[in-house]
């Protein structure tokens, strides 16, 4: 990714923030070793069917780094996500709900991920707005022969599909 140079006017909300920025630099380079997503479970209502999205995405390097994407609850941004906010979101759900509605699946043995195993992570590669900003709607995580875009859903949450 180039440097980011933003004016001392305010980041859109529909961009990634200059600390966002840095923090996807410090990741490029590492090892890619494992992926876990975070899967947000809406029990439904006598209305509404039950129905399952990935609200966190968690990449785990091999010096024991970790990068956290999520939605957010809002579904209109791809964020830097913190453990203490998933966390958080997670033990008030399931104080509402009285069920546990965030769940962890590994996703490492995933095909999608087993070409990237101990993979360097060479870019994460943005799409640049015409006033210099960074969107926050998608990104590619670029491991050199294989890439992968992580974007939001059409729906809710994050989606992850090889680009090609």
């Amino acid at each position: 990714m180039e440097q980011a140079h933003h004016d001392h006017q305010a980041t859109p909300p529909d961009c990634f923030r200059l600390e966002e920025l840095e923090v996807l630099q410090s990741f490029e380079g590492k090892t890619f070793i494992d992926i876990n997503y975070y899967l947000w479970l809406n029990q439904g209502t006598e209305e509404t069917l039950p129905y399952r999205f990935i609200y966190y995405v968690e990449l785990i390097f091999d010096d024991n780094s970790v990068l956290l994407f999520t939605s957010g609850e809002d579904s209109e941004a791809i964020r830097i996500g913190k453990v203490e906010e998933l966390v958080s979101t997670a033990e008030a759900l399931r104080k509402l709900h009285g069920v546990i509605a965030i769940q962890r699946v590994h996703a490492g043995s995933f095909p999608l991920w087993l070409p990237v195993q101990d993979q360097s992570l060479e870019a994460i590669r943005l799409s640049k707005q015409t006033e210099g900003f960074y969107l926050n709607d998608a990104l590619l995580l670029d491991f050199g022969a294989h890439q992968i875009l992580l974007r939001l859903s059409e729906k809710e949450g994050l989606e992850l599909i090889p680009y090609i």
